[in-house]
């Protein structure tokens, strides 16, 4: 019985046409579902169609990143979630020439197709490209899971990459170290950067990435087996 998933990948940006209609997982669904802490909220909010809004973790985190894409490409960035201790930090980020950030990854899998975007992905001369994922995180409790085959992000994006034919010289995680728990909290409750910042490497094999389109894969089963149960019984009801 064929793959069906919630949601249906739709070609914005006419990158992949014969894509079109295939039924899509996003990496960020993926890890969401494989997270027992936030696998109901995957049910909620993919099977039920219900938006939930963005923890504050996540909020801070894409402040981050949508400060970093703004200042790369000359635009004025919204700085509502962010210090000045946090802007100067971010700004003192390395920002190469010929990169692109938020750069579209597809990935074909026959039946359905995952659509993520690296945070950051440098080309290169002679078709050589580095990407680069952001997180905003604790580093002394998240760098090992980083640096780790059970984080597989960079390892997914890069196979792309040297499927549509270039050559993947580095793989790495560039971890913003985060301190504070909430965004309206005060002294050390307050969310913010800390200054310290680490490149995490995630060398790229061609191991780690069939390990990832595998347990993807098996993971886009369960999901599209369970679907098909709540549309049996529910979704009409």
């Amino acid at each position: 019985m064929s793959i069906i998933l919630p949601k249906t990948f739709e070609d914005r940006n006419s990158k992949r046409p014969e894509c079109k209609g295939k039924p899509k997982l996003s990496y960020s669904q993926y890890t969401s579902y494989k997270d027992p802490e936030y696998q109901n909220q995957y049910y909620i909010q993919y099977f039920s169609g219900i938006e939930l809004p963005s923890g504050e973790f996540a909020a801070f985190g894409s402040a981050c990143g949508n400060f970093i894409e703004d200042t790369a490409n000359g635009v004025t960035p919204v700085v509502d979630l962010l210090s000045g201790d946090d802007i100067k930090t971010l700004l003192e980020l390395d920002y190469p020439e010929n990169c692109v950030y938020e750069d579209e990854i597809i990935v074909d899998l026959g039946e359905f197709c995952l659509e993520g975007y690296t945070d950051r992905t440098w080309y290169k001369e002679n078709n050589e490209v580095e990407i680069r994922d952001y997180k905003t995180l604790n580093l002394d409790k998240k760098k090992d899971f980083y640096a780790s085959d059970d984080y597989g992000q960079t390892a997914l994006y890069s196979h792309q990459k040297e499927k549509e034919g270039y050559i993947v010289t580095k793989s790495e995680v560039c971890g913003l170290g985060r301190k504070g728990s909430s965004l309206s909290g005060t002294g050390n409750f307050k969310m913010r950067l800390s200054g310290q910042v680490e490149i995490i490497p995630t060398p790229y094999t061609k191991e780690r990435g069939d390990k990832i389109v595998e347990d993807i894969t098996k993971v886009v089963n369960q999901i599209s087996d369970e679907y098909k149960i709540f549309l049996k019984y529910f979704k009409n009801n």
